[in-house]
């Protein structure tokens, strides 16, 4: 099914229209749900509408997972961006006005004292009654700009810190459009932005990436259940976080897909670290609450790969997932580094 068939099918209000596509689909009509099928029947984000379509024409099934990664590929990356922006122009707004009004105070009390200097002297010269008086004239002339310049500045002052609460709520929603809401990791966004501002700030220095997928996971939500699923993503992305060091960058990449990126680390320390979550995982015990029922262990296989010199984050990124690819197919629960 193609979007014109949606259009032509689904009714006329574009809520609605959602609403019901969703409900074709079989998904339920959460917001990152509804939001993706909005902008997919508004026919304006190209990308995500070839997503979808290509999602239709295939065997797989659209899901909360397959939406939930369209949504981060398609639709949040947009909203950061615009996110990014007001933050800085409102930086460079407030940074202007507020050093204009602070030289024009500081130049109104220059003049002032400038002023008051000449009226001493006059005082002392004992010249003519009417130049002094002009002089206080304009002495009281500039007291009264000054305080207008210092209500002035005292009301932008006051707007500056209103914006540093609205910097603050942009600052929000920039952490939630880069971080997976199921298990609190950064996604597959939030993971490519720090990853490069991690290699800029030290494009030389050593790198590796860690490339991890729960073994057989289709089996355990078909066993299960999906919300068992969802808890054992939980638990083994609460693994990765204990286990990862505090400067390494850890992200649910997709689905049951992980990923770690140690800074400065040898393959030597990539690798043990890799060992050290595979064991720790594979040590899980989960019960499920509702009747007591003892989940089966679980596991993970683990890609390793050292960045090259000036290797872009994509590339590094293609070598530890084919490490895995091997991890998997030489009997999954184990470890491989790639060459």
């Amino acid at each position: 099914m193609n979007l014109s068939q949606t259009n032509e099918t689904a009714a006329a209000d574009p809520g609605a229209r959602a609403l019901g596509f969703l409900a074709e689909h079989r998904l339920a009509p959460t917001p990152v749900n509804y939001w993706v099928a909005h902008d997919y029947l508004g026919g304006d984000n190209a990308g995500l509408g070839s997503a979808i379509d290509e999602a239709l024409a295939s065997v797989v099934a659209l899901d909360d997972f397959v939406v939930r990664e369209l949504y981060e590929q398609h639709v949040a990356g947009e909203s950061f961006r615009r996110f990014r922006g007001m933050g800085e122009d409102i930086d460079k707004l407030l940074g202007v006005l507020l050093d204009n009004v602070r030289n024009a105070d500081r130049n109104t009390s220059g003049f002032q004292a400038s002023l008051t200097e000449n009226i001493t002297r006059l005082d002392k010269s004992q010249d003519p009654v009417g130049l002094r008086t002009v002089a206080q004239n304009l002495l009281q002339a500039t007291a009264a700009a000054n305080a207008s310049n210092a209500a002035l500045q005292k009301d932008l002052e006051a707007t500056e810190l209103e914006a540093q609460l609205l910097r603050s709520e942009l600052d929000k929603h920039r952490r939630e459009a880069m971080t997976d809401p199921l298990t609190g990791l950064l996604n597959r966004r939030g993971m490519e932005i720090e990853t490069a501002r991690m290699i800029d700030s030290a494009p030389d220095s050593d790198a590796a990436m860690l490339v991890m997928d729960i073994d057989h996971f289709k089996k355990i939500n078909d066993t299960y259940g999906h919300a068992v699923g969802d808890v054992v993503i939980r638990k083994v992305a609460e693994t990765i976080a204990e286990v990862a060091p505090g400067e390494a960058v850890t992200a649910r990449f997709g689905g049951e897909e992980f990923v770690i990126v140690l800074p400065g680390a040898s393959c030597d320390t990539a690798r043990t670290l890799a060992e050290k979550v595979r064991t720790a995982i594979a040590r899980l015990r989960l019960v499920r609450r509702q009747d007591k029922l003892a989940i089966a262990p679980f596991t993970v296989s683990v890609g390793v790969a050292m960045r090259a010199p000036e290797e872009p984050v994509a590339a590094l990124f293609d070598r530890a997932d084919k490490a895995l690819y091997e991890a998997k197919h030489g009997g999954r629960n184990r470890v491989v580094t790639a060459a």
